[in-house]
Parts: C-alpha cells; structure tokens; sequence
C-alpha cells in the first residue's frame, strides 16, 4: 500500500500545470515517505526564478534535507551554506527538520557567520563614510542580530567582542546624528561656548613623530573604570565613554595594519587607555549639540601608538587633548598567527 501511495505522488507531481506550491507540497510527502530521489527529483522541476521568496527558500531547505538523508553531506552543507549566506538568521521551519538537520545548519551557521558579520559591517562604514545613514543602519542592525546569534553558538573570534562594541558605538553616533538634524541648536550652547577660552584648531592627522608628554612613563595599572571601553552605562561626568573600537585595514610606511574586518587576528588589549577630563564647559557644549567624535589610531607591534587622527570632531579644543592623550596609551599588541601585529583601531567618543 505505501508503495502504491509514493507512485501515485509521483505520477501528481508530473503532471502537467501543477503549480509551485503544488511541486512543493508533493516533494514534501515524499520526503516523509522516504522516498528521497524522487523527492530530489520533483523539486528540481521548480524554477527557484519564478518562484516566491519563501517558497524558493522551501525548496532549497528540502534540497538539503534530501540530500543530508541521502548521505550526501558536503553537497547539503553546500546548499545550507548558500541559504545562510542569503538570509544569515533564518531559521528552519520545515517540520522534517530534524535535530540531526537543525544541528548541521547551526554548525554551518557557526562557520560562516564571522565572515557574514564583517561584510556587513565593511558595508555599513562605506555607508558611513558616505554619510548615507540610512543605509548604514539597517546593516549595523543586522551585524548586532548576528553578533548575538554567533555568541548564542559559542563562535569563537577574537575580534568580535570588538566588533560588538564598534557596531553599538555607530548605531549610537546615527542617532545622536539624527537627533543633532531634528534638533533646533540650543542658543544656550552659544552663550557657553562664548565663555570658553577658544583653542587653537587640533590637528587632523598626526603621523609623524608623537608630542614629546608620549616618552613619559606609561602606568601600567588598569585605566579607572570611568575611562574603560563600555557599551552602554551612563557617561562619567569627567570623561568622554569609548563606546567603539576597530576599523578598516590600512597600512604604514608600507607595514600592514590589521583591524576587525581581518580574521584570524587577536586584537590589541587595553593596558593604559585614560581619557583626559572635560571642563564642565566643554560637556554642557557638547550635549547640548548632540556631538559625537570618531578617533583612529594605529597601533604597532609593542603596543604603542604610532598614529592618532580625529576623524569626527568632538570637540575642537577636546580633540587636541584626545590626540596627546592617545599617544600615552599602551595595549598588549594584536596577535596574528602567534606574531604581533600592527593594528588599526577606531574610537567613537560619546559624551
């Protein structure tokens, strides 16, 4: 009787003008009645091009279970590898799917997902860059989604703790943007900074030797927690919150400078990473306005830093004392391979 039941889906699923959902719904019942090949077979007759998003996803999700109950395992991983890299956290919803499936899609997953997680980001900064922010945003959403998937996998990469406090730094730089374009400038803010001794402008790219206060002794007990890398606490009222780290690869005097966008590569740790305080001035300005400042500094393969620039201005007369304050600094230098690296790492600052 069963025999006679998978001939008669067969001779269904041949016919003539039977449409996707139909092919679909008739591979399906083969499937389940293991009969494999022949549901192979049946959904090779849909063309994923004219056929609905989700139900070409369906189609793709039964190819590989097909082929996984086949012992065919590298071309399932094949075809659950192609899925993943079009929808990165869709999750299988085939009722065929079984833990022996769910447990080769997360192991793929887990695989593919470092690399996912960067392009988005490497997307998202050209954004940026482009001050497109509402490209930006959505891809630097879709990397957080992802960061918390990869750590719900137990992905091991060093640089995504990085990765995850770079991306909150941006999506936080896009809204105080935003708030900054909707937000009439307070005419408190003039006033206050009228009463702010003006400074000489900071220097935008400092690549030549650092200020002489860098061949002091550098402490090298941790940095008070009011100046360590965080996420998402209040902001101390003496110093700028380093929300972000990490940025996209350069080079030096011909030396290659890695980032975050590179696997493989440890990133460097903070040993000395003290912010210099604001006057109260200075933070009631900088609130006021809604600024947000982005710092780049490379750096080398003993920790020091060789090149300090702002690329968005906090604050003119701050930027100064962010860019000495950066050649203080001192990390334990990235890794790569067991070798120490140079390294290029980006800072938002967010009052």
């Amino acid at each position: 009787m069963k025999s006679i039941f998978i001939v008669g889906i067969v001779l269904v699923a041949a016919g003539p003008g039977l449409g996707a959902q139909d092919l679909l719904g008739a591979a399906k019942d083969l499937y389940a009645s293991a009969a494999y090949e022949d549901a192979l077979s049946t959904l090779s007759r849909m063309d994923g091009g004219s056929t609905a998003p989700e139900i070409a996803r369906q189609v793709d999700e039964y190819r590989a279970f097909c082929l996984y109950a086949l012992g065919r395992t590298r071309e399932a991983e094949s075809v659950a590898e192609s899925m993943i890299r079009k929808e990165p956290l869709a999750q299988l919803d085939g009722a065929d799917a079984s833990p022996r499936l769910e447990r080769m899609f997360a192991d793929v997953r887990k695989r593919l997902l470092p690399s996912l997680i960067r392009e988005q980001f490497r997307t998202a900064r050209f954004a940026l860059d482009q001050k497109s922010f509402s490209i930006a945003e959505p891809r630097l959403t879709e990397a957080r989604l992802m960061i918390v998937e990869a750590e719900k996998l137990g992905v091991k990469d060093d640089g995504l703790g990085d990765l995850s406090i770079l991306v909150d730094g941006f999506l936080q730089l896009i809204r105080s943007s935003a708030e900054q374009r909707t937000s009439p400038e307070p005419t408190a803010a003039a006033s206050v900074a009228a009463a702010v001794p003006t400074a000489a402008a900071a220097p935008r790219s400092i690549a030549s030797a650092p200020p002489a206060a860098a061949s002091r002794p550098v402490p090298t007990s941790p940095a008070p927690a009011s100046a360590r890398v965080v996420a998402a606490s209040p902001a101390p009222a003496s110093a700028a919150r380093l929300v972000a780290t990490s940025s996209t690869p350069a080079a030096v005097n011909d030396t290659r400078v890695y980032s975050v966008d590179d696997e493989g590569v440890s990133p460097p740790v903070a040993i000395e990473q003290r912010m210099p305080a604001m006057t109260m001035e200075m933070q009631m300005i900088t609130k006021a306005l809604h600024t947000s400042g982005v710092i780049d500094i490379v750096i080398d393969e003993t920790g020091r830093v060789l090149d300090a620039t702002i690329r968005q201005s906090l604050n003119t007369s701050f930027d100064t004392l962010i860019v000495r304050s950066a050649y203080r600094w001192r990390y334990r230098p990235a890794m790569k391979d067991g070798i120490a690296v140079r390294y290029l790492k980006t800072i938002a600052l967010v009052p």
